[in-house]
């Protein structure tokens, strides 16, 4: 998947570039035609004029690069994909597939068979299926799932059962700020790719303190708001750093645009962008939580770290191209910048400890 990534800076500079040979000699708005870098017509505000603009350019740019087959061309955020009839959601079993995916970033640090024998909690456990792995694979001595939606719980409960009859498995509808259990309930928490859309991380962190006991930990994975790709506009396309570019406002008016013309690709629109927990302006569903924003929350929690480390972008298996990206990333890891490391990290990697 990560091949086809490598290029995709070119892919950026090419689309731009076309965009400029197709557009930037005939721009019109309502006020007449005018050239790029030409003073702006008086009839309307310059800032309509940049943001008009700016929505453009983002729209062609996201159209000029698709999004990638990560899941068989199954598009991840449509009701063939999310139900569950007479067999399992697809999404469910993507999810179970790639159980052990949550695994190898840790790098021999967890296994599905530490969980053997605990009470362990799934937090945002999606539609169910890595809920299922772990109590199969692990057989812990029971292991709750909890999403936020009774929808995703209902898809969670009937798919999970028909891949792991494991009569300790269990689901709950909740949120990570109120967790809907006693205190010291839970031997271990498991969190993948969840702590980037909570509404208030140190809210959440503090619950999960609550509900473990002594000695018990928090495992989770997650990528930090200005990841590479850390904008989760992969329904429309993989393209990087589209966030570091773009304000939120256009990025969700452009792919909004897009969906319009591909409905296939999403059920619903994406609503407008909020200010988050940090009071920035963020993308839907995202609390723009950065490295530097999640290493002070930790601090001020009443958790023991164990290890925060920060996996370059491009981590994991893959060809040359991906191994050259992952070792520049690495290194600029390696260094003291003034500025976010966001830039060059796929993902934080945790391990917190009552």
């Amino acid at each position: 998947m990560l091949r086809e990534g490598a290029a995709e800076g070119t892919v950026l500079a090419n689309a731009f570039r076309a965009y400029v040979r197709l557009h930037g000699m005939h721009e019109t708005g309502q006020s007449g035609s005018f050239r790029l870098g030409s003073k702006i017509p008086t009839g309307k505000p310059k800032q309509n004029v940049i943001m008009s603009l700016h929505l453009k350019l983002a729209t062609f740019i996201m159209r000029s690069a698709s999004n990638t087959a990560r899941f068989g061309w199954r598009q991840c955020n449509t009701p063939a994909f999310v139900e569950s009839g007479s067999e399992p959601s697809i999404a469910t079993l993507r999810e179970f597939e790639d159980g052990l995916g949550f695994f190898r970033p840790f790098e021999g640090l967890l296994s599905v068979r530490d969980f053997n024998g605990k009470d362990v909690l799934d937090l945002g456990c999606g539609h169910g299926g890595r809920t299922a792995y772990y109590a199969l694979e692990g057989d812990p001595r029971s292991i709750v799932g909890v999403e936020i939606t009774p929808a995703r719980i209902r898809v969670a409960f009937n798919s999970a059962r028909r891949l792991c009859s494991n009569k300790g498995m269990l689901f709950a509808a909740g949120v990570g700020e109120a967790l809907p259990f006693q205190s010291e309930s839970f031997d271990a928490i498991v969190s993948y790719d969840v702590f980037e859309h909570v509404g208030d991380l140190q809210a959440v962190l503090r619950e999960c303190h609550r509900v473990l006991r002594r000695g018990g930990r928090l495992y989770a994975l997650f990528p930090p708001y200005y990841g590479p790709r850390a904008h989760h506009l992969d329904f429309v396309t993989t393209l990087p750093f589209l966030h570091h570019v773009f304000r939120p406002r256009v990025l969700v008016d452009a792919a909004n645009r897009i969906l319009q013309e591909r409905p296939n690709l999403r059920d619903s629109p994406l609503p407008a962008p909020s200010r988050s927990y940090l009071g920035r302006e963020v993308l839907p569903r995202l609390n723009g939580t950065t490295e530097r924003d999640f290493r002070r929350l930790v601090f001020e929690s009443p958790f023991k770290i164990d290890e925060i480390a920060l996996l370059p972008f491009a981590w994991g298996p893959g060809g040359t191209a991906k191994r050259a990206v992952r070792a520049f990333c690495r290194v600029m890891l390696s260094l003291p910048w003034p500025f976010t490391r966001d830039l060059f990290v796929g993902t934080i990697r945790c391990i917190l400890r009552k």
